[in-house]
């Protein structure tokens, strides 16, 4: 049951920070991405060193997250339904419940043992 809480928390806590993940991804593998997946790895004087393909990752990202969202756009805010209009609550001053006032706490013998004022002893 651990493990499964566990695979959750990874999978919610990597959605959550996809862009901070492909970042530090890059970051870790900036040789190889610069030397074997870089558009621009033939064009030295551009300077790009894999930032091309960092782009086009968040993109990936920035697009799978707003295809996600666009589901979720479809619904409505707020719903709103006139068939209870002429549900009346109760709030006249005839039609209130009277609670008596309890002014005395009183417990149940065996509950007395436990609940109690603490007892000081003083010190000499």
């Amino acid at each position: 049951m651990r493990l499964i809480a566990i695979i959750w928390l990874v999978a919610i806590l990597a959605q959550a920070f996809s862009k901070n993940l492909i970042i530090l991804d890059y970051h870790l593998n900036r040789h190889y991405i610069a030397t074997h997946l870089c558009e621009n790895r033939n064009k030295p004087q551009l300077h790009c060193e894999g930032k091309c393909f960092l782009k086009k990752q968040l993109e990936k990202d920035h697009h799978r997250d707003a295809t996600s969202n666009s589901s979720d756009k479809n619904l409505p805010d707020v719903v709103y339904s006139d068939e209870h209009d002429d549900l009346q609550l109760p709030l006249s001053p005839e039609q209130r419940i009277y609670f008596p006032v309890c002014t005395a706490v009183t417990l149940h013998p065996s509950l007395k043992a436990v609940f109690h004022p603490p007892a000081y002893q003083a010190q000499a």
